[in-house]
């Protein structure tokens, strides 16, 4: 196989295809392989249908996997199975869909979905490839459909020669479990009716009621759970759905929730866990996450990393196709069955309702499958706060001017320090490299970093590792305030920085601002936190969001602040804030105060000078004020 590698600038999973296809890449498996998974992945390749950029990349995948299979290449321990695929569509032929109260045909992305589920297998022990499975698409697709498929069929037949096997159904919380659950129970006992299907009932002594399916035979078990409920610690599962993984109302909860499931499965021979969602307005959730993990591990084929984890996603590529119903099927596949062009009358009223409501942003995050910053009021743009993102620091800080914001914890708040490089790239283009530090207390979180961030939706863990982030070890869960100050003082003195200023909320920061002024010779100014003063580096800040004018790494801490960020408006301007307690915008805080100052940097002007501009002696000198009062008359 060729090293390919898709971020590379100008190479398209379109071209490259075409590329390997001509080359003869593809020859053996259009031969041997007839089933769904692979005639679709060529028919999305050669352009039979509109699909979008994760659609492909999954196609993309499963073909080179094949031709990594036919190879035999040592580093690929995987083969596809036909005689599985087979498996799963023959019982899928059986299995009913809860709204029709009967089985229903299946399209061949469907078919394509379940036989990459059941069909790959590893060599070594022909357990199943994939340990974690994503399928997310929009609305009324048929997810719970297919995921009912799958949760029958491992309880059935793939669990049939196990003993106490624990299975599982998992929404974000009760009223949403009873759904899916309900609809489970409606499959259970549909099949139960089909004699063959029947035998197994009897012979295994499966009943199904309101919490569970359960065969008192072998003790294997389907159990209705929720997030909120959150004991998943002594289940080791065989097979779990979590629906709705990307719901925002429940972030920690499910990020949490989601490494003891997969930790306990790590015992089980043939696990599977199958995350199913749409997109939900906060992209802070870790199906999002994983996606966007997922999109670069298929871009960089060559590099076999998550080879365990299958990624498909139906969405579109752009909020630029909202205007073009004909390219809904990315994220609506269903819109190419025939007979479905009442749903698509239906999705464009529906779109045309949200246009004149001012909402447009929710049909384009359910309808769509889009993940936006759709919060109200949201300041930054998903896109803008991701574009921004890079992977190495755009420049050398050493010797550096730098203008620096601080944020001081209240509560539970982190402290955060932010440091502003005004720079010019090689385009001559006027840019800004921020780079942050934050401190976590525990105090308001039982001293404990899992409940921290389950509260708020943050891996602080994994930013500390990064050297974004310090969070408390002491018994008490504070942060000593000292620490951040002689943190600063070492970075600065340690890179050489230039420091312009050193801007901060006064409230409560008194301490750290006394030891600048009477130890340093930084410039110290204090930010007042109302809309008159913040309006200023507010909307500059957003404005070179836009531009791409704004650089920083990959730091989750940054990343989720500023995702978080809402935007205030009053009479006398605009700042930016917070829906809830735990949203946290520390970070999103200092770096307004630091471009108070930092706006100005290429301009010539300096922030204090123009401050002082409207009293009535500004630029005057000593003398000049002196003999303006020694001669005063009127």
């Amino acid at each position: 196989m060729d090293k390919i590698d898709l971020t590379k600038k100008g190479v398209t999973v379109e071209k490259v295809y075409k590329e390997q296809r001509d080359k003869g890449t593809y020859n053996e498996i259009f031969k041997k392989y007839k089933d769904p998974a692979t005639k679709y992945s060529f028919y999305v390749l050669e352009g039979k249908e509109i699909a979008g950029e994760m659609t492909k990349l999954d196609c993309f995948r499963h073909l080179n996997d094949l031709a990594r299979a036919e190879e035999n290449i040592d580093d690929f321990p995987y083969y596809y199975d036909l005689d599985k695929c087979r498996n799963i569509l023959n019982f899928a032929a059986i299995c009913p869909d809860v709204n029709m109260g009967k089985p229903l045909p299946l399209m061949l992305w469907q078919q394509s979905f379940l036989c990459k589920c059941v069909g790959w297998r590893n060599k070594e022990d022909n357990y199943k490839r994939y340990s974690r499975v994503i399928l997310s698409v929009a609305r009324t697709n048929g997810k719970t459909y297919l995921a009912n498929i799958l949760t029958s069929y491992s309880f059935l037949v793939e669990a049939d020669e196990y003993s106490n096997q624990d299975m599982g159904y998992i929404a974000p919380v009760s009223a949403q479990t009873d759904k899916g659950f309900r609809y489970l129970r409606t499959t259970f006992n549909y099949l139960k009716n089909i004699p063959a299907i029947g035998q197994i009932f009897q012979d295994k002594k499966i009943r199904v009621v309101d919490d569970k399916i359960a065969s008192s035979k072998n003790e294997n078990k389907l159990l209705k759970l929720s997030q909120e409920g959150g004991q998943f610690d002594s289940y080791h599962f065989l097979f779990c759905v979590v629906d709705e993984v990307g719901d925002d109302k429940h972030l920690g909860v499910i990020k949490t929730n989601s490494g003891k499931i997969t930790s306990g499965q790590v015992q089980t021979p043939n696990h599977q866990t199958l995350n199913t969602s749409t997109a939900y307005p906060d992209s802070n959730s870790i199906l999002y996450s994983d996606e966007k993990m997922l999109k670069e591990t298929m871009q960089r084929d060559y590099e076999r990393l998550l080879d365990d984890y299958l990624c498909v996603v139906y969405e579109q590529d752009s909020t630029d196709e909202t205007s073009n119903p004909k390219t809904w099927i990315k994220s609506n596949p269903v819109l190419s069955l025939s007979g479905k062009e009442s749903m698509l009358t239906s999705l464009i009223s529906e779109r045309d309702t949200f246009t004149s409501q001012g909402k447009i942003q929710e049909f384009q995050n359910k309808n769509l499958n889009l993940w936006l910053a759709t919060k109200q009021n949201s300041y930054l743009d998903l896109d803008d706060i991701e574009k921004a993102v890079v992977k190495e620091p755009p420049i050398s800080i050493k010797g550096r001017k730098v203008y620096i914001g601080w944020d001081l914890a209240h509560f539970s708040d982190d402290i955060a320090i932010v440091f502003v490089f005004p720079y010019t790239d090689n385009k001559r283009i006027n840019k800004f490299y921020i780079y942050e530090h934050s401190w976590v207390p525990l105090a308001r979180a039982q001293n404990n970093i899992t409940i921290k961030e389950r509260m708020d939706g943050i891996d602080y863990r994994k930013a500390e590792s990064l050297g974004f982030a310090t969070i408390a070890d002491n018994p008490y869960g504070y942060i000593d305030e000292n620490m951040p100050y002689e943190w600063m003082m070492e970075f600065i003195q340690d890179n050489q920085l230039d420091v312009q200023y050193f801007n901060y909320d006064a409230y409560q920061s008194e301490p750290i601002v006394l030891k600048i002024d009477q130890q340093t010779e930084i410039a110290t100014m204090p930010i007042r936190q109302g809309t008159r003063t913040l309006n200023s580096p507010t909307t500059y800040f957003r404005k070179m969001m836009d531009m791409n004018r704004i650089t920083y790494l990959d730091d989750p801490m940054l990343i989720a602040c500023l995702k978080n960020a809402l935007l205030f408006s009053d009479n006398n301007g605009v700042k930016i804030d917070k829906d809830k307690a735990t949203a946290k915008i520390d970070c999103s805080d200092a770096i307004i105060d630091a471009f108070e100052t930092a706006r100005l940097h290429f301009e010539d002007v300096d922030a204090v000078k123009e401050k002082e501009s409207n009293k009535p002696f500004a630029g005057w000198s000593e003398e000049k004020v002196h003999d303006y009062f020694q001669n005063y008359s009127f």
